[in-house]
């Protein structure tokens, strides 16, 4: 598969807007700055407490060692943990990880469920991305996906 053509694969920022959002913020002004361990500092807690932003911000230091020792397979949970929570950043990532294979078995259908998931909670790069790993997959495999996709979002109104 083609890796430098996932587009928008981290970082897309949506700031949050909740009792803690001052916390989240000031990591975000962290990481803007360079700062990587303020911003672990402020996220955190966050993310420990169910923060779905702070949870995909944290995962992405992960994924790219910013403050923290890169670790895909911390990036996936935190991922997922915002993914169940119905974050489009994180599941836009998830399925990065499975088209890309970091941490977890190189898995098209995965990858396409996750992309899926994502655009359908209105992330444009997602379906690009989708539409990306579906060139290299078969009708089949892209049903499977849409079935998971489909189920997945049954399960987590």
């Amino acid at each position: 598969m083609r890796t430098g053509a996932i587009i928008g694969f981290f970082w897309v920022a949506v700031l949050a807007s909740s009792s803690v959002a001052a916390d989240f913020d000031a990591g975000c002004r962290a990481f803007e700055q360079g700062d990587f361990a303020a911003a672990l500092e402020e996220w955190q807690p966050l993310a420990e407490q169910g923060h779905a932003q702070a949870q995909f911000r944290l995962g992405c230091l992960h994924a790219f060692g910013q403050g923290v020792p890169q670790d895909h397979q911390e990036a996936h949970a935190l991922f997922l943990q915002a993914a169940e929570q119905g974050d489009a950043d994180a599941q836009n990532n998830l399925g990065g990880m499975y088209a890309l294979g970091w941490g977890v078995a190189t898995d098209p259908v995965e990858a396409y469920m996750w992309f899926d998931l994502a655009a359908a909670n209105g992330l444009e790069i997602a379906a690009r991305n989708r539409a990306f790993v579906a060139d290299s997959m078969t009708a089949d495999e892209i049903g499977l996906a849409q079935q998971r996709a489909k189920d997945w979002a049954a399960g987590h109104p």
